[in-house]
């Protein structure tokens, strides 16, 4: 069977096409895409074309934030930040799609210009045409007012997320020395200057979703670093729907995501939905996969 044909059957396999009277199909909305088994590039492409094409998603002329996970003073293949191939690929798929401007950055525990440059991220977002600003300059940060925020009273946000017309969110998932889990709501959280109270984590990052909630969030699990070992996921999940991408996420890193409470939480406040009905996934796994 030719790969195109695999994928092609395995995308009408999964579910998306609702049959109704007189033989007449109607595809049912997708809102997730989980891709697995290829390169970062080679699945986001295809992540892309079984949502629908950015173009549904971004306006001409558009700013765009991609928010990727850029923390760390690592390589690319620690999988501790976003890869940077699927970035620069990103960025070009959104200039492709009309986006006037791409921007990123990042909060980071290492020194940011280490991060930026050793991640492979600068260089690649730079080669597609993206702006990357630093995230450290407490001076870039603005006051935001947030209606109906539960925890947030004018917190300061850097202004790439006062300024773009959307936001992509792209985390690089991660279990942390202390057992916690990184995810999508984690990297939003570094939106928020210096934001240091664990008590409240959970309502906070809701509150950022108030304030803009992200267009789509493409869920980068290719590899997973874990305590002692790198996990070869080779995974992709993009999704309208941040809750959806990061209960899918957690799902094949084997963690039940009912057992995260900001998932719950977020749920009850109709940002999304831990599970979707079938008809609404994408799921391909290509060929050649062995995980």
């Amino acid at each position: 069977m030719k790969r195109r044909t695999f994928i092609h059957t395995s995308l009408l396999a999964t579910g998306g096409l609702l049959f109704q009277a007189h033989g007449k199909v109607k595809k049912a909305p997708t809102k997730l895409a989980s891709i697995r088994g290829g390169s970062a590039t080679e699945m986001l492409d295809l992540a892309i074309e079984a949502m629908g094409g950015l173009q549904k998603y971004i306006g001409a002329g558009q700013k765009i934030l991609v928010k990727p996970t850029m923390r760390w003073n690592q390589v690319s293949t620690s999988g501790r930040n976003t890869n940077p191939d699927l970035l620069g690929l990103l960025v070009r798929r959104c200039y492709e799609a009309g986006s006037r401007g791409v921007y990123l950055f990042d909060q980071t525990i290492d020194p940011w210009t280490k991060c930026y440059k050793n991640s492979g991220i600068e260089r690649a977002v730079k080669d597609a045409g993206a702006k990357i600003i630093p995230g450290d300059k407490e001076f870039l940060y603005q006051p935001a007012s947030i209606p109906g925020a539960k925890v947030l009273s004018d917190p300061k946000l850097h202004q790439l997320a006062h300024e773009a017309d959307l936001i992509i969110n792209v985390p690089a998932v991660q279990e942390l020395a202390d057992g916690t889990y990184f995810g999508a709501f984690q990297n939003m959280l570094n939106l928020m200057w210096n934001y240091q109270s664990e008590q409240q984590q959970a309502e906070a990052i809701l509150d950022l979703l108030r304030f803009k909630k992200p267009t789509l969030t493409l869920v980068d699990a290719c590899q997973v670093p874990g305590n002692d070992t790198i996990h070869d996921y080779k995974s992709l999940f993009l999704s309208t729907d941040m809750v959806a991408a990061e209960a899918y996420a957690v799902k094949r890193m084997g963690i039940d995501p009912t057992t995260l409470n900001y998932l719950q939480l977020a749920q009850q406040e109709s940002f999304g939905q831990i599970t979707l009905a079938p008809e609404n996934i994408r799921s391909i796994v290509l060929k050649n996969s062995k995980s």
